[in-house]
């Protein structure tokens, strides 16, 4: 029997987040094709460096633990981004596939984080991880923004785009919303707006607070991930959820009406992926998968333009969609409609199936 090694920074199935999502898919895959993968994750390793930044320390070490690999252990090696950036020299066949880039997500926080955060971010895991763990591999990206991240910022070439995976034949809307809601104890007579994701910065906390108290007569459900700086406010009017599995997500998504999405940073947006499938509108800045979708009609309603330095034109924005959303039935519908459609077609697991077979030569 054929084996593979996965190189990431989590056990995928004790986090969540998109990562750990998509790992868990790529199990799958390889499993069928009857290959045994292996998982080495850097949250088991410990730091031998004795780097300042201990979480850095345990995926260098994760990482040069390969190297004590005989070659013919393994047929191939699919590092998650940097995560394999302890992986050099490359003594196996690698794919290593980047889910976004640190460098991109550090431009994008610049002004929101303290600079010695910022130049963490932006040279050690971006320019001397990132760059290690692309080095002697075959390079995947999950997005044409992180294609051109890779690009402008490291210098790379020769780089494939393959999106995401999204299971379209189980993420899709359930149309007993009253039971749904019931079930969690979420009003009947109110909005839902359904947030997705870390409570950060980065996620777009601090544009959810403000108008959690400027838009009290919504109902918001939070949705929170592993991680996270601090945790989401509390109210009559608020619900916050963590650790959920896939079916109960898709009922989250089924009884909401609609996402917020304001990230200032994704490499694709896998829960706004998700929510699509659902048939549930996302109103969300264009990052990710969502940069190309909101260049679209009707979607261009929904965008935020999150990258303006003035916060009141980004609720006035957001707001406005919320409106347009609510007083146009046909509008809600159609955007629904068209964006489970999209999913469908560009997005599926099977679609992703086929290519990855192709890339990792398993046909």
């Amino acid at each position: 029997m054929k084996k593979a090694l996965i190189l990431t920074g989590f056990n995928p199935y004790v986090h969540t987040g998109g990562i750990e999502t998509f790992t868990k898919i790529l199990i799958n895959l390889l499993e069928s094709c009857n290959i045994k993968p292996d998982v080495i994750c850097a949250s088991d390793f410990r730091n031998t460096c004795n780097l300042n930044n201990e979480f850095i320390g345990q995926v260098y070490s994760a990482g040069r633990s390969l190297l004590s690999i005989q070659s013919g252990t393994y047929d191939f090696v699919v590092a998650n981004g940097y995560y394999g950036g302890g992986y050099l020299p490359k003594n196996l066949k690698t794919f290593t596939i980047f889910h976004s880039t640190h460098a991109g997500y550090a431009d994008a926080l610049k002004g929101f984080i303290p600079l010695s955060t910022y130049l963490e971010i932006r040279y050690i895991i971006g320019e001397l991880l990132e760059q290690s763990s692309a080095s002697g591999a075959r390079i995947l990206a999950v997005s044409t923004q992180v294609k051109s991240e890779l690009q402008g910022y490291y210098g790379l070439e020769d780089i494939e785009v393959i999106s995401n995976p999204v299971d379209t034949s189980f993420f899709f809307r359930l149309y007993d919303k009253e039971e749904l809601r019931n079930k969690y104890g979420i009003p009947q007579n109110q909005k839902v707006v359904l947030f997705v994701g870390r409570w950060e910065i980065s996620k777009g906390r601090d544009i959810v607070e403000r108008l959690m108290q400027e838009l009290n007569e919504l109902f918001w459900v939070i949705v929170t991930s592993t991680g996270g700086e601090t945790f989401p406010p509390e109210g009559e009017n608020i619900t916050t959820l963590s650790g959920l599995n896939r079916a109960k997500m898709r009922e989250i998504y089924s009884l909401s009406d609609f996402m917020l999405f304001p990230s200032r940073y994704e490499g694709f947006g896998l829960a706004a992926a998700e929510a699509m499938a659902c048939g549930l509108p996302v109103i969300g800045a264009p990052v990710g998968f969502l940069e190309g979708i909101y260049l679209k009609t009707p979607f261009s309603t929904m965008s935020i333009p999150i990258d303006l330095p003035d916060k009141n034109e980004i609720i006035a924005k957001i707001k406005d969609s919320i409106h347009k959303l609510f007083s146009d039935e046909h509008l809600c519908e159609e955007i629904s409609e068209k964006g489970r459609d999209i999913i469908v077609k560009n997005y599926s697991v099977t679609t992703w199936q086929e290519r990855m077979k192709n890339i990792l030569c398993l046909n």
